[in-house]
């Protein structure tokens, strides 16, 4: 007897829904492709409890007749593909035929469409099976409704997030769906309350406007074409958060490349710094043969022919961009970027070696404590060593303008003064962590925080831990949080830039974090920003202080676990040059 068995037709369905139907979003996504396929001019997405309980989308598009109504609930039937040779031309956002069987077997579903007003059938079925067929008047064009979604699926809908969280997912989604398809009148529903409802705009420039809620100066719009492609981007000023969510688009078609990532977030992170970001939207119009678009079942990725052109044209598009935001071409809206900040000891440059100053050079993250007398085994020939004391030294002076020369008994030690530095920076922070208990700062002024949806939405679950870590944040809108005041660390970073980050950390990483630690991690990348710079060279009173601070801390590695000097005994010389 054979023990390989064909799947009833309803499993497979389920499956292949597994593949297709992540989320609410998921089903938004496949429904608005339909209906931007159908070429609607006009989308309404309404949902409720997050699109767990229900999700509509209607359109006004072509619609369908009775027979396309059955057929579309066949798997693998579509209009949209009829040959091998089709898959290497797809210009239409669907094209399998599996979305909407896929969907009907995880929900209560119903599909209602009409090819001329008044003359439409509706259909409606449960868990994939059909239960209800009739003629319905309705006007041109097709609506579609989930009920319980994952119904007899409870273990996939115990995966599901929040309420608020499903529909900030979802949100998103039809931003970017109105972001890439501008023509389209969107309008999305939530429980009863009208949140989005966009009329149809005369192109990306003014959608991108009017989503990000910017003003005209606050955004650069660049095209170039090369190698056959064609690339648009429109970039906002890095001094801002925008509410709308960035988004790329490759031929119409909304796409998460990670590679296509990777560049915008490498140009963006070297011409602007750490601290700096900027929203984009990014569409790339390349030959349909170019692209396959048939290499994932939710059609989110992509390949491309000729890669290396393309990133090539993502690089020109992002230089080009930042050159307008700079003011480089054109009219000078924007202000150039900031400077590098001030030097870590409190002055806006570097010194000169020798340099000698007025005052003492107090670098207010530090209350340098007592050189303490180092235990007879401090040093270890030629090696780092986690005990050492400075006490009784001569300073040599230093090398490269990385590293500080110290003579202290038999040893001569060398310091590497931006490790050393950063170490103290970060262990006088988590003192602070460690002590945080009631310690907030008030701002003197209330900073704003723009979020995403799906960050808002995030926030709302984990106010818990900022207010653990002193942050004082109130909500001021439906995209917007308020810093009212941040954990008393002496030091200030882009506020509104960590709780980003942070908020990007949670959503990676969850809420099983030891966000403690995540947290210092973070101030740890700030420390090292703030701590002094290699190849800046100390004056004598700097290395001082720099060696009584040294003195005081107790774990002597940089906050990435790197030792920060080295120890040369006099033995050790003396064997190099055979004494």
């Amino acid at each position: 007897m054979s023990t390989i068995k064909l799947l009833p037709e309803q499993l497979i369905n389920q499956i292949a829904a597994g593949e297709v139907v992540e989320r609410p979003a998921s089903v938004v996504k496949e429904l608005v492709e339909n209906s931007i396929d159908a070429g609607a001019t006009r989308i309404v997405v309404e949902t409720a409890k997050g699109g767990r309980e229900f999700i509509r989308v209607a359109d006004d598009g072509r619609g369908m007749g009775r027979e396309d109504v059955f057929m579309a609930l066949e798997r693998h039937a579509t209009s949209k593909l009829s040959d091998a040779a089709g898959l290497t031309h797809i210009a239409t956002m669907g094209f399998r035929g599996e979305a909407l069987p896929s969907i009907a077997s995880v929900s209560q579903f119903t599909l209602s469409s009409a090819l001329a007003h008044g003359d439409g059938f509706k259909i409606r079925a449960k868990g994939g099976t059909i239960v209800e067929n009739a003629p319905v008047s309705r006007p041109k064009g097709t609506e579609v409704t989930v009920g319980q979604l994952f119904f007899n699926l409870p273990a996939r809908r115990k995966f599901l997030k929040s309420e608020e969280r499903e529909f900030a997912y979802i949100k998103e989604l039809v931003q970017r769906f109105a972001t890439v398809n501008p023509a389209v009148a969107f309008e999305l529903i939530h429980d009863g309350r009208t949140v989005l409802n966009l009329a149809p705009a005369a192109g990306a420039l003014d959608r991108v406007i009017a989503l990000w809620k910017a003003m005209r100066e606050e955004v650069a719009a660049v095209t170039v074409e090369a190698a056959g492609m064609r690339g648009e981007l429109i970039l906002g000023s890095p001094y801002r958060t925008f509410p709308g969510p960035s988004t790329v688009a490759v031929n119409g078609r909304i796409v998460s490349d990670r590679r296509v990532n990777a560049v915008i977030f490498r140009i963006l992170r070297e011409s602007l710094g750490g601290d700096h970001r900027a929203a984009y939207f990014l569409s790339l119009r390349l030959p349909c043969e170019e692209v396959d678009v048939n290499v994932h079942p939710a059609k989110t990725e992509v390949r491309f022919r000729n890669e290396p052109a393309l990133y090539a044209l993502t690089e020109s598009l992002l230089l080009k961009g930042l050159s307008a935001i700079r003011g480089e071409e054109g009219p000078g809206r924007i202000p150039p970027l900031p400077a590098a900040p001030a030097g870590a000891y409190g002055r806006p440059g570097g010194v000169t070696a020798g340099q000698v100053h007025e005052k003492p050079l107090q670098y207010a993250m530090f209350q340098p404590s007592a050189p303490t007398t180092p235990p007879a085994d401090a040093a270890t020939e030629g090696g780092f060593s986690p005990a050492v004391r400075f006490t009784g030294y001569r300073v040599i002076g230093t090398l490269f303008d990385a590293y500080v020369a110290v003579e202290m008994g038999d040893a001569l030690y060398l310091i590497d003064q931006h490790a050393s530095h950063e170490r103290i920076v970060y262990s006088r922070l988590r003192g602070a962590m460690e002590h945080k208990s009631g310690l907030i700062q008030m701002t003197i002024l209330p900073e704003p925080v723009h979020l995403s949806p799906a960050e808002m939405a995030l926030w709302r679950e984990r106010q818990d831990l900022f207010s653990e870590l002193g942050f004082l944040i109130e909500p001021l809108d439906e995209s917007t949080v308020v810093i009212r005041g941040v954990p008393a660390l002496a030091i200030e970073p882009s506020w509104p830039s960590l709780i980003r980050e942070m908020l990007a950390g949670i959503l990676d990483l969850g809420a099983a974090t030891a966000w403690d630690e995540k947290f210092l991690s973070l101030v740890a990348m700030r420390a090292c920003k703030t701590a002094v710079r290699a190849e800046r060279a100390l004056a004598p009173e700097e290395i001082e202080w720099l060696i009584t601070d040294i003195n005081a801390s107790e774990t002597l590695t940089c906050p990435h676990g790197r030792p920060f000097f080295f120890v040369i005994r006099r033995a050790e010389l003396d064997r190099k040059v055979g004494r």
